[in-house]
Protein backbone atom coordinates (compact mmCIF):
# COMPACT_ATOMS: atom_id res chain seq x y z
CA UNK A 1 0.00 0.00 0.00
CA UNK A 2 1.40 3.45 -0.82
CA UNK A 3 2.69 5.57 2.00
CA UNK A 4 1.55 8.35 0.77
CA UNK A 5 -2.22 6.99 1.07
CA UNK A 6 -3.08 9.01 3.27
CA UNK A 7 -1.39 12.31 2.18
CA UNK A 8 -3.69 15.27 2.14
CA UNK A 9 -1.73 17.93 1.79
CA UNK A 10 -3.03 20.57 -0.45
CA UNK A 11 -6.31 19.36 0.39
CA UNK A 12 -9.20 21.34 2.06
CA UNK A 13 -11.74 19.53 4.31
CA UNK A 14 -14.87 21.15 5.40
CA UNK A 15 -16.48 18.85 8.73
CA UNK A 16 -19.61 19.89 10.13
CA UNK A 17 -20.40 19.18 13.78
CA UNK A 18 -16.84 19.54 14.30
CA UNK A 19 -16.73 21.09 17.58
CA UNK A 20 -16.86 17.77 19.75
CA UNK A 21 -17.32 13.74 19.20
CA UNK A 22 -16.29 12.11 15.95
CA UNK A 23 -16.21 15.55 13.74
CA UNK A 24 -13.61 16.98 16.03
CA UNK A 25 -11.73 13.35 16.18
CA UNK A 26 -11.83 13.40 12.07
CA UNK A 27 -10.59 16.91 12.50
CA UNK A 28 -7.60 16.53 13.88
CA UNK A 29 -7.03 13.04 11.96
CA UNK A 30 -7.20 15.08 8.66
CA UNK A 31 -4.44 18.15 9.87
CA UNK A 32 -2.21 15.02 11.30
CA UNK A 33 -2.75 14.00 7.49
CA UNK A 34 -1.69 17.41 6.16
CA UNK A 35 -5.21 19.05 5.10
CA UNK A 36 -6.18 22.24 5.27
CA UNK A 37 -9.21 21.66 7.99
CA UNK A 38 -12.57 24.18 8.17
CA UNK A 39 -13.87 23.10 11.63
CA UNK A 40 -17.63 24.17 12.41
CA UNK A 41 -20.26 23.74 14.86
CA UNK A 42 -22.67 25.95 17.46
CA UNK A 43 -20.55 26.30 20.43
CA UNK A 44 -17.74 28.77 20.15
CA UNK A 45 -16.00 27.18 23.33
CA UNK A 46 -16.18 23.62 21.98
CA UNK A 47 -15.44 24.89 18.43
CA UNK A 48 -11.93 27.00 19.43
CA UNK A 49 -11.04 24.25 21.72
CA UNK A 50 -10.67 21.79 18.84
CA UNK A 51 -9.07 24.11 16.85
CA UNK A 52 -6.18 24.21 19.23
CA UNK A 53 -5.71 20.89 18.99
CA UNK A 54 -6.22 20.56 15.15
CA UNK A 55 -3.91 23.37 14.84
CA UNK A 56 -1.31 20.68 17.55
CA UNK A 57 -2.00 17.95 14.77
CA UNK A 58 -1.12 20.03 11.88
CA UNK A 59 3.06 18.58 11.04
CA UNK A 60 3.18 21.80 9.45
CA UNK A 61 1.39 23.97 11.69
CA UNK A 62 -1.95 24.73 9.92
CA UNK A 63 -4.74 26.75 11.49
CA UNK A 64 -7.88 25.52 10.64
CA UNK A 65 -10.94 27.84 9.64
CA UNK A 66 -13.50 28.43 12.96
CA UNK A 67 -17.26 28.85 11.30
CA UNK A 68 -19.66 28.99 14.27
CA UNK A 69 -22.69 28.07 12.31
CA UNK A 70 -25.78 25.99 12.75
CA UNK A 71 -26.45 24.00 9.66
CA UNK A 72 -30.08 23.91 10.08
CA UNK A 73 -29.83 27.46 9.00
CA UNK A 74 -29.91 28.54 4.82
CA UNK A 75 -27.77 31.60 6.11
CA UNK A 76 -25.29 30.05 7.95
CA UNK A 77 -24.88 27.19 5.80
CA UNK A 78 -23.99 29.99 3.02
CA UNK A 79 -21.70 31.68 5.39
CA UNK A 80 -19.60 28.41 5.94
CA UNK A 81 -19.12 27.42 2.00
CA UNK A 82 -18.35 31.40 0.97
CA UNK A 83 -15.93 31.97 3.83
CA UNK A 84 -14.43 28.05 3.14
CA UNK A 85 -13.82 29.30 -0.40
CA UNK A 86 -12.50 33.02 0.38
CA UNK A 87 -9.60 31.39 2.70
CA UNK A 88 -8.77 28.56 0.77
CA UNK A 89 -10.27 28.80 -2.79
CA UNK A 90 -10.84 25.08 -3.28
CA UNK A 91 -12.70 22.34 -1.34
CA UNK A 92 -12.05 18.79 -1.95
CA UNK A 93 -13.92 16.91 1.01
CA UNK A 94 -17.36 17.40 2.41
CA UNK A 95 -17.46 15.62 5.54
CA UNK A 96 -21.43 15.77 6.52
CA UNK A 97 -21.06 14.85 10.22
CA UNK A 98 -23.79 17.42 11.91
CA UNK A 99 -26.48 15.00 13.74
CA UNK A 100 -29.36 15.63 16.17
CA UNK A 101 -31.39 12.75 17.88
CA UNK A 102 -34.47 12.70 20.17
CA UNK A 103 -36.62 9.91 21.25
CA UNK A 104 -39.90 9.61 19.53
CA UNK A 105 -42.83 7.74 20.67
CA UNK A 106 -46.14 8.23 18.27
CA UNK A 107 -48.13 9.09 20.99
CA UNK A 108 -45.82 12.43 21.59
CA UNK A 109 -48.32 15.55 21.12
CA UNK A 110 -45.07 17.52 19.59
CA UNK A 111 -44.07 14.87 16.88
CA UNK A 112 -44.29 16.66 14.87
CA UNK A 113 -41.75 19.41 15.97
CA UNK A 114 -39.52 16.97 16.68
CA UNK A 115 -39.96 15.81 12.97
CA UNK A 116 -38.70 19.41 11.87
CA UNK A 117 -36.02 19.49 13.92
CA UNK A 118 -34.18 16.28 13.31
CA UNK A 119 -34.99 16.48 9.32
CA UNK A 120 -33.56 19.68 9.16
CA UNK A 121 -30.58 19.02 10.61
CA UNK A 122 -29.82 15.43 9.29
CA UNK A 123 -31.34 15.64 5.99
CA UNK A 124 -32.31 18.87 4.65
CA UNK A 125 -28.73 20.44 6.00
CA UNK A 126 -26.64 17.61 4.33
CA UNK A 127 -29.42 18.23 0.79
CA UNK A 128 -28.76 21.92 1.09
CA UNK A 129 -24.63 21.90 1.86
CA UNK A 130 -24.29 19.46 -0.80
CA UNK A 131 -26.07 21.47 -3.42
CA UNK A 132 -23.58 24.80 -2.01
CA UNK A 133 -20.33 22.57 -2.47
CA UNK A 134 -21.15 21.12 -5.55
CA UNK A 135 -19.68 23.54 -8.20
CA UNK A 136 -16.73 23.57 -5.78
CA UNK A 137 -16.04 19.95 -5.40
CA UNK A 138 -16.46 18.83 -9.21
CA UNK A 139 -13.27 21.53 -9.51
CA UNK A 140 -11.10 19.53 -7.61
CA UNK A 141 -12.68 15.78 -8.21
CA UNK A 142 -13.44 15.79 -4.71
CA UNK A 143 -15.84 13.76 -2.17
CA UNK A 144 -18.76 13.89 0.05
CA UNK A 145 -18.77 11.40 3.01
CA UNK A 146 -22.28 11.61 5.14
CA UNK A 147 -22.00 10.57 8.47
CA UNK A 148 -25.19 8.08 8.61
CA UNK A 149 -25.92 5.39 11.39
CA UNK A 150 -27.03 2.44 11.72
CA UNK A 151 -30.23 3.08 12.81
CA UNK A 152 -30.94 4.23 9.18
CA UNK A 153 -30.64 0.56 8.13
CA UNK A 154 -32.17 -0.96 11.63
CA UNK A 155 -34.91 -0.03 13.17
CA UNK A 156 -35.42 0.96 16.82
CA UNK A 157 -39.08 1.47 19.08
CA UNK A 158 -39.15 5.27 20.06
CA UNK A 159 -36.87 6.69 17.38
CA UNK A 160 -38.54 6.32 14.64
CA UNK A 161 -37.89 9.86 13.66
CA UNK A 162 -34.54 9.64 14.16
CA UNK A 163 -33.91 6.11 12.12
CA UNK A 164 -35.95 7.42 9.07
CA UNK A 165 -33.46 10.53 8.68
CA UNK A 166 -30.62 8.17 8.43
CA UNK A 167 -32.50 6.37 6.01
CA UNK A 168 -33.11 9.02 3.96
CA UNK A 169 -29.61 10.32 3.88
CA UNK A 170 -28.48 6.73 2.70
CA UNK A 171 -30.61 6.95 -0.01
CA UNK A 172 -29.95 10.15 -0.76
CA UNK A 173 -25.84 8.94 -0.77
CA UNK A 174 -26.85 6.59 -3.12
CA UNK A 175 -28.86 8.95 -5.31
CA UNK A 176 -26.10 11.49 -5.49
CA UNK A 177 -23.24 9.13 -5.77
CA UNK A 178 -25.03 8.14 -9.59
CA UNK A 179 -25.84 11.88 -10.40
CA UNK A 180 -22.23 13.00 -9.90
CA UNK A 181 -20.23 9.94 -10.31
CA UNK A 182 -19.74 11.21 -14.07
CA UNK A 183 -18.66 14.61 -12.71
CA UNK A 184 -15.53 12.98 -10.48
CA UNK A 185 -17.20 13.13 -7.12
CA UNK A 186 -17.50 10.66 -5.33
CA UNK A 187 -20.77 10.13 -1.91
CA UNK A 188 -20.39 7.86 0.31
CA UNK A 189 -22.08 7.68 3.64
CA UNK A 190 -20.36 6.28 6.93
CA UNK A 191 -22.95 4.05 9.49
CA UNK A 192 -21.89 4.46 13.13
CA UNK A 193 -22.97 2.04 15.77
CA UNK A 194 -23.09 2.83 19.16
CA UNK A 195 -20.34 5.07 20.19
CA UNK A 196 -18.79 7.00 22.59
CA UNK A 197 -19.70 10.24 22.22
CA UNK A 198 -22.55 13.40 23.80
CA UNK A 199 -25.02 11.48 21.47
CA UNK A 200 -26.58 9.77 24.44
CA UNK A 201 -26.39 13.14 26.25
CA UNK A 202 -27.78 15.14 23.99
CA UNK A 203 -30.95 12.94 23.41
CA UNK A 204 -31.73 13.53 27.06
CA UNK A 205 -29.90 10.50 28.85
CA UNK A 206 -28.26 10.70 32.60
CA UNK A 207 -24.92 9.55 32.84
CA UNK A 208 -26.13 6.78 35.01
CA UNK A 209 -27.97 5.62 32.19
CA UNK A 210 -25.59 6.61 29.76
CA UNK A 211 -22.51 4.31 31.32
CA UNK A 212 -24.93 1.31 32.13
CA UNK A 213 -25.97 1.60 28.27
CA UNK A 214 -22.50 1.23 26.93
CA UNK A 215 -21.54 -1.39 30.09
CA UNK A 216 -24.38 -3.47 28.64
CA UNK A 217 -23.95 -2.92 24.84
CA UNK A 218 -20.28 -3.36 24.71
CA UNK A 219 -20.47 -7.49 25.11
CA UNK A 220 -23.02 -7.93 22.68
CA UNK A 221 -21.06 -6.46 19.85
CA UNK A 222 -19.27 -9.08 18.36
CA UNK A 223 -16.04 -7.55 18.60
CA UNK A 224 -16.52 -7.39 22.36
CA UNK A 225 -16.77 -3.21 22.61
CA UNK A 226 -18.55 0.01 21.43
CA UNK A 227 -17.18 2.16 18.87
CA UNK A 228 -14.63 5.67 19.86
CA UNK A 229 -14.60 8.42 17.52
CA UNK A 230 -11.47 7.25 16.22
CA UNK A 231 -13.17 4.05 14.88
CA UNK A 232 -15.52 6.84 13.21
CA UNK A 233 -12.72 8.75 11.87
CA UNK A 234 -10.97 6.06 10.27
CA UNK A 235 -13.36 5.11 8.43
CA UNK A 236 -13.50 8.81 7.03
CA UNK A 237 -10.07 9.12 6.28
CA UNK A 238 -10.35 5.58 3.94
CA UNK A 239 -13.23 7.00 2.45
CA UNK A 240 -11.86 10.52 1.41
CA UNK A 241 -8.79 8.84 -0.08
CA UNK A 242 -7.41 8.04 -3.00
CA UNK A 243 -7.19 4.34 -1.80
CA UNK A 244 -11.38 4.11 -2.33
CA UNK A 245 -11.28 5.77 -5.74
CA UNK A 246 -13.64 2.96 -6.77
CA UNK A 247 -15.84 3.23 -3.71
CA UNK A 248 -18.94 5.08 -3.94
CA UNK A 249 -22.94 4.83 -3.57
CA UNK A 250 -22.05 3.04 -0.50
CA UNK A 251 -23.11 2.37 3.16
CA UNK A 252 -20.39 1.72 4.86
CA UNK A 253 -21.45 -0.04 7.89
CA UNK A 254 -18.84 1.00 10.95
CA UNK A 255 -20.70 -0.87 14.35
CA UNK A 256 -18.51 -3.58 15.46
CA UNK A 257 -21.19 -6.24 13.72
CA UNK A 258 -3.63 1.90 8.40
CA UNK A 259 -4.44 3.24 5.32
CA UNK A 260 -0.54 3.50 5.91
CA UNK A 261 -0.94 0.09 7.81
CA UNK A 262 2.14 -1.69 9.15
CA UNK A 263 1.67 -5.23 8.92
CA UNK A 264 5.13 -5.79 10.32
CA UNK A 265 5.72 -9.07 11.91
CA UNK A 266 2.29 -9.88 10.21
CA UNK A 267 1.54 -13.06 8.23
CA UNK A 268 -0.93 -12.65 5.33
CA UNK A 269 -2.15 -16.08 3.56
CA UNK A 270 -3.54 -15.26 0.48
CA UNK A 271 -5.53 -17.70 -1.81
CA UNK A 272 -6.05 -17.71 -5.48
CA UNK A 273 -2.48 -15.08 -5.24
CA UNK A 274 -0.95 -16.22 -8.61
CA UNK A 275 -2.39 -13.24 -10.95
CA UNK A 276 -5.15 -10.81 -10.70
CA UNK A 277 -6.18 -9.35 -7.25
CA UNK A 278 -4.62 -11.56 -5.41
CA UNK A 279 -1.16 -11.16 -6.35
CA UNK A 280 -1.25 -6.89 -6.34
CA UNK A 281 -2.98 -7.77 -2.98
CA UNK A 282 0.13 -9.75 -1.89
CA UNK A 283 2.24 -7.13 -3.30
CA UNK A 284 0.55 -4.67 -1.21
CA UNK A 285 0.64 -6.24 2.02
CA UNK A 286 4.65 -7.17 1.36
CA UNK A 287 5.10 -3.25 1.17
CA UNK A 288 3.34 -2.94 4.03
CA UNK A 289 5.66 -5.14 5.93
CA UNK A 290 4.06 -8.49 5.94
CA UNK A 291 5.05 -12.06 5.67
CA UNK A 292 3.24 -13.47 2.70
CA UNK A 293 1.97 -16.72 1.68
CA UNK A 294 1.36 -16.79 -2.32
CA UNK A 295 -0.73 -19.63 -3.52
CA UNK A 296 -2.28 -20.88 -6.38
CA UNK A 297 -2.71 -24.19 -9.40
CA UNK A 298 -0.03 -22.33 -11.63
CA UNK A 299 3.51 -22.59 -10.17
CA UNK A 300 4.84 -20.58 -12.79
CA UNK A 301 2.32 -17.32 -12.42
CA UNK A 302 2.91 -18.37 -8.51
CA UNK A 303 6.78 -17.86 -9.00
CA UNK A 304 6.48 -14.81 -10.69
CA UNK A 305 4.08 -13.00 -8.38
CA UNK A 306 6.85 -14.49 -5.52
CA UNK A 307 9.51 -11.70 -7.64
CA UNK A 308 6.99 -9.21 -7.11
CA UNK A 309 6.02 -9.90 -3.46
CA UNK A 310 10.26 -10.18 -2.78
CA UNK A 311 11.00 -6.79 -4.77
CA UNK A 312 8.04 -4.57 -2.97
CA UNK A 313 9.20 -5.82 0.63
CA UNK A 314 10.86 -2.96 2.09
CA UNK A 315 13.28 -5.42 4.09
CA UNK A 316 13.39 -8.14 1.20
CA UNK A 317 11.09 -10.93 3.18
CA UNK A 318 10.78 -14.07 0.84
CA UNK A 319 7.10 -15.02 0.52
CA UNK A 320 6.17 -18.44 1.22
CA UNK A 321 4.98 -20.17 -2.66
CA UNK A 322 2.55 -23.20 -1.99
CA UNK A 323 1.25 -24.66 -5.23
CA UNK A 324 -2.29 -25.57 -4.54
CA UNK A 325 -6.01 -25.62 -5.40
CA UNK A 326 -8.08 -24.85 -2.82
CA UNK A 327 -10.86 -27.22 -3.75
CA UNK A 328 -8.85 -30.11 -2.83
CA UNK A 329 -9.26 -30.72 1.10
CA UNK A 330 -5.73 -32.07 1.34
CA UNK A 331 -4.10 -29.34 -0.66
CA UNK A 332 -5.80 -26.64 1.99
CA UNK A 333 -4.22 -28.94 4.75
CA UNK A 334 -0.83 -28.62 3.22
CA UNK A 335 -1.27 -25.10 2.81
CA UNK A 336 -2.27 -24.12 6.20
CA UNK A 337 0.51 -26.79 7.71
CA UNK A 338 3.51 -25.44 5.62
CA UNK A 339 2.55 -21.91 6.55
CA UNK A 340 2.60 -22.36 10.24
CA UNK A 341 5.59 -24.25 9.81
CA UNK A 342 7.02 -21.91 8.35
CA UNK A 343 6.16 -18.56 10.34
CA UNK A 344 4.10 -20.61 13.61
CA UNK A 345 1.63 -17.65 13.29
CA UNK A 346 -1.22 -16.98 11.03
CA UNK A 347 -2.53 -13.16 11.04
CA UNK A 348 -4.86 -12.56 8.42
CA UNK A 349 -6.79 -15.41 5.77
CA UNK A 350 -7.61 -13.59 2.46
CA UNK A 351 -10.05 -15.78 0.93
CA UNK A 352 -9.52 -14.86 -2.90
CA UNK A 353 -9.14 -17.87 -4.81
CA UNK A 354 -12.74 -17.78 -7.12
CA UNK A 355 -14.25 -19.62 -10.32
CA UNK A 356 -16.63 -18.95 -12.42
CA UNK A 357 -18.72 -20.59 -15.07
CA UNK A 358 -21.55 -19.32 -17.68
CA UNK A 359 -24.42 -21.52 -16.20
CA UNK A 360 -28.09 -21.69 -18.27
CA UNK A 361 -31.09 -24.36 -15.79
CA UNK A 362 -31.49 -25.46 -19.69
CA UNK A 363 -27.65 -27.00 -19.31
CA UNK A 364 -27.01 -30.67 -19.45
CA UNK A 365 -24.09 -30.59 -16.70
CA UNK A 366 -25.13 -27.79 -14.49
CA UNK A 367 -24.66 -30.16 -11.48
CA UNK A 368 -21.26 -30.31 -12.82
CA UNK A 369 -20.38 -26.48 -13.07
CA UNK A 370 -22.54 -26.27 -9.58
CA UNK A 371 -19.97 -28.29 -7.56
CA UNK A 372 -16.98 -26.91 -9.26
CA UNK A 373 -18.26 -23.21 -8.98
CA UNK A 374 -19.58 -24.48 -5.30
CA UNK A 375 -16.34 -26.13 -4.29
CA UNK A 376 -14.62 -23.29 -5.30
CA UNK A 377 -16.20 -20.49 -3.91
CA UNK A 378 -18.04 -22.03 -0.76
CA UNK A 379 -16.65 -25.13 0.24
CA UNK A 380 -13.00 -23.89 0.41
CA UNK A 381 -13.59 -21.04 2.01
CA UNK A 382 -15.28 -23.04 4.81
CA UNK A 383 -12.48 -25.45 4.43
CA UNK A 384 -9.70 -23.07 5.62
CA UNK A 385 -11.68 -20.90 7.57
CA UNK A 386 -12.33 -24.16 9.90
CA UNK A 387 -8.38 -24.76 9.38
CA UNK A 388 -7.12 -21.54 10.17
CA UNK A 389 -9.32 -20.50 13.08
CA UNK A 390 -6.93 -21.79 16.13
CA UNK A 391 -4.49 -19.97 14.71
CA UNK A 392 -6.24 -16.58 13.93
CA UNK A 393 -7.79 -16.88 17.67
CA UNK A 394 -4.21 -16.84 19.03
CA UNK A 395 -3.28 -13.38 16.85
CA UNK A 396 -6.54 -11.57 17.40
CA UNK A 397 -6.88 -12.16 13.72
CA UNK A 398 -8.91 -11.78 10.95
CA UNK A 399 -10.50 -12.74 7.80
CA UNK A 400 -11.10 -11.72 4.11
CA UNK A 401 -13.57 -13.24 1.88
CA UNK A 402 -13.69 -11.89 -1.45
CA UNK A 403 -17.04 -11.78 -2.79
CA UNK A 404 -18.88 -10.20 -6.49
CA UNK A 405 -21.67 -7.68 -6.07
CA UNK A 406 -23.18 -10.75 -7.94
CA UNK A 407 -23.80 -11.86 -4.39
CA UNK A 408 -26.17 -9.08 -3.86
CA UNK A 409 -27.29 -8.39 -7.59
CA UNK A 410 -28.31 -11.42 -9.62
CA UNK A 411 -27.20 -12.35 -13.60
CA UNK A 412 -28.85 -14.13 -16.12
CA UNK A 413 -27.07 -17.29 -17.17
CA UNK A 414 -24.91 -16.42 -13.92
CA UNK A 415 -26.97 -18.28 -11.29
CA UNK A 416 -24.59 -20.58 -10.09
CA UNK A 417 -21.60 -17.98 -9.72
CA UNK A 418 -24.96 -15.83 -8.19
CA UNK A 419 -25.46 -18.15 -5.30
CA UNK A 420 -21.74 -19.03 -4.31
CA UNK A 421 -21.33 -15.60 -3.86
CA UNK A 422 -24.69 -15.10 -1.97
CA UNK A 423 -23.65 -17.63 0.01
CA UNK A 424 -20.31 -16.13 0.70
CA UNK A 425 -22.29 -13.19 1.73
CA UNK A 426 -24.07 -14.61 4.55
CA UNK A 427 -21.27 -17.03 5.46
CA UNK A 428 -19.26 -14.15 6.26
CA UNK A 429 -21.98 -12.49 8.39
CA UNK A 430 -22.54 -15.51 10.53
CA UNK A 431 -18.88 -16.31 11.47
CA UNK A 432 -18.75 -13.01 12.14
CA UNK A 433 -20.84 -13.21 14.84
CA UNK A 434 -19.54 -16.42 16.30
CA UNK A 435 -15.80 -15.49 16.23
CA UNK A 436 -16.05 -11.69 17.30
CA UNK A 437 -15.84 -12.94 20.89
CA UNK A 438 -12.93 -14.71 20.09
CA UNK A 439 -11.17 -11.45 18.65
CA UNK A 440 -11.31 -12.27 15.00
CA UNK A 441 -13.12 -9.97 12.50
CA UNK A 442 -14.71 -11.47 9.07
CA UNK A 443 -15.60 -9.28 6.12
CA UNK A 444 -15.90 -9.88 2.49
CA UNK A 445 -15.10 -7.48 -0.10
CA UNK A 446 -17.62 -7.32 -3.10
CA UNK A 447 -15.46 -6.37 -6.14
CA UNK A 448 -17.84 -5.02 -9.45
CA UNK A 449 -16.17 -5.43 -12.82
CA UNK A 450 -12.59 -5.45 -12.10
CA UNK A 451 -9.85 -6.04 -15.07
CA UNK A 452 -8.51 -9.35 -14.46
CA UNK A 453 -8.37 -12.63 -16.29
CA UNK A 454 -11.86 -13.52 -15.12
CA UNK A 455 -13.89 -12.94 -17.89
CA UNK A 456 -11.50 -14.96 -19.81
CA UNK A 457 -12.02 -17.99 -17.52
CA UNK A 458 -15.64 -18.47 -17.78
CA UNK A 459 -15.09 -18.46 -21.84
CA UNK A 460 -15.14 -15.05 -23.28
CA UNK A 461 -12.77 -14.15 -26.23
CA UNK A 462 -10.52 -10.86 -26.31
CA UNK A 463 -13.07 -8.73 -28.64
CA UNK A 464 -15.81 -9.77 -26.37
CA UNK A 465 -14.03 -8.69 -23.22
CA UNK A 466 -13.00 -5.14 -24.58
CA UNK A 467 -16.27 -4.67 -25.96
CA UNK A 468 -17.80 -5.86 -22.52
CA UNK A 469 -15.19 -3.48 -20.63
CA UNK A 470 -15.54 -0.52 -22.87
CA UNK A 471 -19.54 -0.45 -22.43
CA UNK A 472 -19.03 -0.82 -18.70
CA UNK A 473 -17.15 2.48 -18.25
CA UNK A 474 -19.79 4.47 -19.94
CA UNK A 475 -22.36 2.85 -17.42
CA UNK A 476 -20.26 2.86 -14.21
CA UNK A 477 -21.45 6.49 -12.53
CA UNK A 478 -17.01 6.16 -11.53
CA UNK A 479 -16.53 5.98 -15.17
CA UNK A 480 -14.54 3.40 -15.56
CA UNK A 481 -14.56 -0.18 -14.65
CA UNK A 482 -12.17 -1.73 -11.36
CA UNK A 483 -8.17 -2.33 -11.44
CA UNK A 484 -7.13 -5.03 -8.82
CA UNK A 485 -5.73 -2.24 -7.23
CA UNK A 486 -8.67 -1.20 -6.26
CA UNK A 487 -9.87 -3.88 -4.22
CA UNK A 488 -5.96 -4.78 -2.88
CA UNK A 489 -6.70 -1.25 -1.43
CA UNK A 490 -9.89 -2.00 0.57
CA UNK A 491 -8.69 -5.71 1.74
CA UNK A 492 -5.43 -4.08 3.49
CA UNK A 493 -7.67 -1.59 5.05
CA UNK A 494 -10.43 -3.87 6.52
CA UNK A 495 -7.45 -5.98 7.86
CA UNK A 496 -5.57 -3.24 9.29
CA UNK A 497 -6.43 -2.10 12.78
CA UNK A 498 -8.02 1.10 11.16
CA UNK A 499 -11.06 -1.28 11.10
CA UNK A 500 -10.87 -2.62 14.38
CA UNK A 501 -14.68 -1.49 14.39
CA UNK A 502 -15.81 -3.41 11.65
CA UNK A 503 -16.86 -7.14 11.25
CA UNK A 504 -19.15 -8.76 9.47
CA UNK A 505 -20.07 -6.26 6.36
CA UNK A 506 -20.14 -6.79 2.49
CA UNK A 507 -17.77 -3.98 1.57
CA UNK A 508 -19.36 -2.98 -1.79
CA UNK A 509 -16.26 -1.89 -4.38
CA UNK A 510 -17.89 -1.91 -7.47
CA UNK A 511 -17.88 2.10 -8.93
CA UNK A 512 -21.56 2.56 -7.85
CA UNK A 513 -22.83 -0.21 -10.67
CA UNK A 514 -25.05 -1.35 -7.98
CA UNK A 515 -27.24 1.65 -7.99
CA UNK A 516 -27.08 2.03 -11.93
CA UNK A 517 -29.80 1.22 -14.59
CA UNK A 518 -27.67 -0.46 -16.85
CA UNK A 519 -29.59 -0.66 -20.58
Amino acid sequence: MSTTSRDFSGKVVLITGSSSGIGAVAAVEFAKAGAQVVITGRNADNLSEVAKEVLNASPTGLKPLEVVADVSKDDDCRRLVDSTIKQFNRLDVLVNNAGFGLGTSIYDSDILDKYQQIMDTNVRAVINLSHLCVEHLEKTKGNIINISSVCGLKPASTFSIYCISKSALDMFTKCLALELGPKGIRVNSVNPGAVRTNFLQVVGMKKDQIDAAYESWGPKHPVGRVGESIDIANAILFLASSESSFVTGINFLTDGGSINANFSGKVVLITGSGSGIGAVTAVEFAKAGAHVVVTDRNADNLSEVAKEVLNASPTGLKPLEVVADVSKDDDCRRLVDSTIKQFNRLDVLVNNAGFGLYSSIYDSDILDKYQKIMDTNVRAVINLSHLCVEHLEKTKGNIINISSFCGIKPASIFSIYCISKSALDMFTKCLALELGPKGIRVNSVNPGAVRTNFLQVVGMKKDQIDAAYEAMTTQYPIGRVGESIDIANAILFLASSESSFVTGINFLTDGGSINASFS
